[in-house]
């Protein structure tokens, strides 16, 4: 059983060459033939890369793109090794604790939130009722990872608690 490219074929097939079982049975056996249809895969073991992209044109090659994934900007094991004690470590995880506190602000004022939280928490308030505020009813300027604005609009009559996340 031989197989050949195309242009190999191409090229046995030329110039008034007879086409005999020979060459038949190596035009068969170079054909690709049906397969059956690969199934999703099941993970096994872990990685920090991953299959990105994977196409497969008319002739059945396959061009797949492998990527990395990108964790910059994430604390690893290692660096949180850096919190010697316990004191530290809580240190750290205040700072992403949710913050959850009355809004002091009358309908149509302004409050100012200092969190500490070293980053632009999302905002959300809470009437006396438990129900969540529509987000068109108030808006929210940071003015730094450190702290932010809460404007209220004017129909916000009821008590509110604000949660930042």
């Amino acid at each position: 059983m031989a197989e050949y490219t195309k242009d190999d074929l191409k090229a046995r097939c030329s110039n008034g060459t007879f086409a005999d079982a020979s060459l038949f049975a190596d035009i068969i056996d170079s054909l690709k033939g049906i397969q059956s249809a690969v199934s999703d895969p099941t993970a096994v073991g872990t990685s920090v890369t991953f299959i990105a992209t994977i196409s497969q044109d008319t002739e059945g090659k396959i061009t797949v793109t492998k990527k990395t994934v990108n964790f910059s900007g994430y604390q690893t094991v290692a660096g949180m090794s850096n919190y010697q004690t316990v004191a530290a470590m809580d240190d750290y995880q205040q700072l992403d604790k949710q913050q959850v506190d009355d809004v002091t602000a009358a309908a149509g004022g302004l409050q100012t939130i200092n969190h500490n939280m070293k980053h632009y928490p999302t905002v959300r308030l809470i009437d006396s009722g438990g129900m969540e505020v529509d987000k068109r009813e108030f808006t929210v300027k940071h003015a730094s990872n450190m702290s932010l604005t809460v404007e209220l609009s004017a129909s916000l009559t009821d008590s509110y608690k604000y949660i930042l996340d």
